[in-house]
């Protein structure tokens, strides 16, 4: 992403010490939840400090503080319509890049600011931010990375906020399958100029985010053909849209809105015909190819699926951000149908006179924990998975060869994406379920952050569909007898190398207290995903034994097999990362609630796979699952106590929240007041009041 630079604010020196920076750890007031923070056994501020770092986190407070501060932030009392969300959306885009938080240079020597940067502004609103990120960090990230110094002068246009970019792969007729792509760009040898075009509306370039109103240039994916009609397969292009200043549509681009969506509405996103539309030889991205004066091709990556690989590297890395995006939203979730869980209060024992608060309830705590403990080690491989994918760009830029990294990377992130995103999918739901009425109401934020985060299981591809290419590379890996040690410097996989030994292991443990042990919770998950990859290689190999093609194998192992083993891959993975990163902290509090949250997440995947431990044989008799239970129940009432902690250590400000529900003194009622009657037209009378009784209207209606 081409970053903002850091201010300098002299007059508001932040103290050495976070700790005692009270603009981000303020003192909480005075509510329902203070009795149970006085229940944790450690301190929020240091878990929160542990899972994301002190620079992380006082870049993202710096935002949010400006934001607060700033008029064209303010949360509107009234839902605003599609133009005016539009509206405030790209207003919001530019003010936030005029800002300024920190330049090219800072990035570069601290390109891990850039995740903080990326949930601070998620965590304010999905749309503009989204936005946001398609012009200054997908746009210009791809022509740095596929094309050469020739399009530079555009990189300076979007430092400047001169033009804004746009990503156009998709199709009408042709998503998922890139290389049925039929939009055609082909060279004119006299003019030395492509010429783009769409041979009829299914061709056309369509939901492309920023394209339906505001965006002035594209990169455009197209079928290339040189002279003699010499197709040389899908390429990417820089392709004007519209004016740079104007904003009206050059000629030879038709380009419209696609209008409103079920979320995500400040992102407008649109479609594109071209009509024999010129753009100069150099707007071609040449570095996986490009064509001299006569139109000669040459690539120095001869094999042209992955060539194509390379061109689309930018998904890998969308796919990466994504998994960062779901963090997000189901933490905003959690934190509000935690919080709300610990002050909204309902029966209670029939010799207390007193209520008690629904967090009390043992099935309350089953709706929330699994999701908290999720979206913590959510917290943990995001950033893990964020950082590796940043490292291997960097050294990639410097000349590297991060080749097998980033196999891997797209291997993972494949797998990951869907897991967080289906997992947060499932996780707001049932956050708007557990707060019961109120949680139906715009104003609680629950309805917003699922709409907005429904798009994140089909965009950057389509999640049934993308998971396959994990389990693809696991099965090439197992049926090829690769080494996984060397395929896997990110140790996803790596464990695999003892595979045959892994499938012969069985579980031992007697009790609940040794089946919640971290250790023993992967090695069972180890033995999970082994299983499935055995499952899934013999499944591959019948089939082709039975004289499939590579074609129908691929998709006949889908079911119960292949979609199985990816997911439970990037379970396996999530845990792995989670389970490393909390072993490997010192002893303290934090460590001892983190290994509770680890215990209680893995766990939970084993009741989830159940019926493949037994079927696999890794469970001998049918007690041992009733270990887990127990171990799961036990820990329900340790983590009730520790659940608002929890959250206060992953929860971003009140005025970020925005949910009355989930404000951090509990007050819910006192906020929900607030939130309905300060609605506009709330004391106002209906509209037909003006013109008949209510009698007449009754009759009128009648009729």
């Amino acid at each position: 992403m081409v970053a903002p630079k850091l201010t300098n604010d002299r007059d508001n020196v932040a103290p050495a010490n976070i700790y005692e920076d009270k603009k981000i750890f303020p003192s909480f007031r005075s509510g329902p939840l203070q009795e149970y923070r006085d229940k944790a056994s450690f301190c929020y501020k240091r878990l929160n400090v542990l899972l994301e770092g002190e620079d992380h986190i006082r870049l993202k407070h710096k935002i949010w503080q400006w934001m607060e501060k700033h008029p064209d932030f303010q949360r509107e009392p009234e839902a605003p319509n599609l133009e005016r969300t539009r509206e405030l959306a790209n207003k919001r885009h530019h003010l936030l890049w005029q800002q300024k938080f920190f330049d090219v240079n800072e990035y570069l020597n601290t390109p891990y600011l850039m995740l903080a940067f990326g949930q601070a502004i998620f965590s304010y609103d999905f749309s503009f931010s989204v936005k946001f990120s398609l012009s200054n960090g997908m746009f210009p990230s791809t022509l740095l990375t596929n094309g050469t110094g020739r399009l530079g002068k555009y990189i300076a246009k979007i430092s400047d906020d001169r033009i804004l970019g746009a990503y156009a792969l998709t199709e009408i007729a042709h998503g998922t399958n890139a290389n049925g792509m039929r939009t055609r760009a082909t060279y004119d040898v006299k003019s030395q100029e492509f010429i783009i075009h769409t041979p009829d509306f299914e061709a056309a370039k369509c939901w492309v985010g920023n394209l339906g109103k505001t965006c002035t240039h594209a990169i455009v994916y197209a079928q290339l053909y040189v002279p003699d009609d010499k197709h040389q397969g899908l390429n990417a292009f820089l392709v004007p849209i519209r004016d740079e200043l104007t904003l009206l549509p050059l000629p030879g681009v038709t380009v419209g809105d696609l209008g409103e969506k079920i979320g995500l509405n400040g992102i407008d996103n649109g479609f594109v015909m071209f009509n024999q539309y010129r753009i100069p030889k150099a707007n071609l991205l040449s570095k996986t190819g490009d064509i001299d004066a006569q139109g000669n091709y040459n690539s120095p990556i001869k094999d042209q699926r992955k060539r194509l690989g390379a061109s689309l590297g930018a998904l890998s890395t969308g796919r990466v951000n994504i998994t960062a995006i779901t963090y997000v939203a189901l933490s905003k979730a959690v934190c509000i149908a935690t919080r709300y869980s610990a002050s909204r209060r309902q029966f209670g024992p029939p010799d207390s006179n007193e209520e008690w608060p629904v967090i009390e309830y043992q099935s309350q705590q089953y709706r929330l924990m699994p999701h908290l403990t999720a979206v913590i080690a959510l917290r943990v491989v995001s950033l893990w998975i964020g950082k590796k994918n940043m490292d291997m760009m960097m050294r990639g830029m410097m000349g590297e060869d991060t080749s097998r990294e980033g196999m891997e990377i797209h291997a993972i992130s494949s797998a990951l994406k869907p897991y967080a995103t289906w997992a947060a999918r499932d996780g707001i739901q049932e956050c708007r379920e557990a707060c019961g009425g109120h949680g139906y109401l715009r104003a609680s934020g629950l309805g917003d952050l699922r709409n907005d985060n429904d798009a994140n299981c089909t965009y950057e591809g389509e999640n049934n569909t993308l998971i396959q290419q994990a389990s693809n590379w696991l099965i090439s890996l197992r049926r090829n007898n690769a080494n996984f040690v060397e395929a896997s410097p990110l140790e996803t996989v790596a464990f695999l190398k003892d595979m045959n030994v892994i499938l012969q292991t069985r579980g031992q443990e007697q009790n609940a207290g040794q089946a919640l042990d971290v250790h023993n919770l992967l090695k069972a998950l180890n033995w999970l995903t082994a299983w499935s990859l055995d499952t899934a290689v013999k499944r591959f190999e019948q089939l082709q034994s039975d004289g499939k093609d590579a074609f129908e194998t691929r998709n006949n192992i889908q079911v119960f097999a292949a979609q199985k083993l990816s997911i439970i891959y990037a379970e396996r993975t999530s845990y792995y990362v989670f389970y490393k990163f909390v072993t490997n902290l010192p002893a303290s509090p934090e460590q001892q609630v983190l290994l509770k949250v680890l215990s209680f997440y893995g766990a939970n995947l084993i009741i989830k796979y159940s019926s493949l431990f037994y079927q696999g044989g890794y469970f001998l008799n049918s007690s041992q699952i009733e270990l887990y239970q127990q171990g799961i129940l036990g820990l329900l009432s340790v983590l009730k106590n520790e659940a608002i902690a929890l959250v206060d250590a992953i929860a971003p400000t009140d005025f970020i929240l925005n949910s009355p529900l989930g404000m951090s003194d509990g007050n819910v009622y006192h906020h929900l007041q607030r939130a309905i009657v300060s609605t506009p037209g709330v004391y106002e009378r209906p509209y037909w009041w003006r013109d008949v009784t209510y009698k007449t209207y009754l009759e009128r209606a009648k009729l």
